[in-house]
């Protein structure tokens, strides 16, 4: 299944999102006569501002049509979902991973709002090297997220995005995990000892992704945002990295402000669409 998900799905952390739901029947997968045609999971073991489980679409070969996808994928994961702990049921439509045609109208018809959308943003290759950033102030450092920082990080993480819809915090042990195995990426922007900010880096073939890019509260307003951008993208290209990609919710104008001064440049819009549960 995660082969699939890597065949038919880009660029996501599929097998970490398969481990991001609470019982294996919050996974859902659909087959034809040529195999595996869909991959689906309900991730619940997250924390988000709107107190939400996501549907992700991890693989899609082919698109099936939407009163299947409602009747096969939708309502099985409202009542896994309703089993847990999550007040709603979020669902992402992202383009390059859409699970059925005509699924919006499908998703209103069921009693599924709009609540918010992303854009995926793409920095080509062949934009010029940002000017570096000024050095940073006395006492400030950039440091690798290892085990020694990583329960301080996931505290921060939570401060950071305690009211974000669209960004999400697994749980500590999936965290430290990720970490302390080198399967997640971070760079650490450290005040003395204290976190300041964090970015998340991912390399994939030739291209490399900015996942998650925060500063702690107290932080805001102090211009990090560009110094975290600029570490980022300095740490892909020297892995090699091309083009670059990232997601924001368009309602974010700030950072879609920030992002567009780097190069980047809007793809595709996703919707998510919500279904309270309870």
């Amino acid at each position: 299944m995660v082969e699939f998900c890597a065949a038919h799905g880009g660029n996501q952390d599929a097998r970490l999102l398969l481990e991001l739901t609470s019982d294996r029947e919050g996974v859902i997968a659909i087959g034809d006569s040529d195999g595996m045609r869909l991959v689906t999971t309900v991730v619940d073991r997250i924390r988000n501002g709107a107190d939400a489980a996501l549907l992700e679409t991890l693989g899609v070969r082919a698109p099936i049509a939407a009163a299947a996808f409602m009747r096969l994928v939708v309502e099985p994961a409202i009542a896994f979902a309703r089993g847990g702990e999550r007040r709603a049921l979020h669902v992402v439509l992202e383009e390059a991973r859409l699970p059925a045609v005509g699924a919006e109208g499908a998703l209103h018809d069921a009693g599924f709002s709009h609540v918010y959308d992303t854009f995926e943003m793409r920095r080509p290759g062949s934009v010029p090297v940002p000017e570096a950033p000024a050095p940073l102030p006395a006492g400030w450092s950039w440091a690798a997220l290892d085990g020694v920082r990583v329960d301080a990080a996931h505290v921060a993480l939570i401060e950071m995005f305690r009211d974000a819809l669209a960004t999400s915090v697994v749980p500590l042990a999936e965290f430290r995990e990720a970490v302390v195995s080198g399967a997640a990426v971070w760079r650490v922007l450290l005040d003395g000892d204290r976190i300041a900010g964090l970015v998340r880096i991912a390399v994939h073939g030739a291209g490399g992704t900015l996942r998650i890019l925060g500063r702690v509260p107290a932080y805001r307003g102090r211009g990090l945002g560009p110094r975290l951008v600029a570490e980022g993208l300095r740490v892909l290209r020297e892995a090699g990295a091309g083009d670059v990609d990232l997601s924001v919710e368009v309602s974010n104008e700030q950072a879609l402000g920030l992002y567009r001064r780097f190069g980047f440049e809007v793809l595709t819009r996703t919707p998510v669409f919500a279904l309270t549960l309870r």
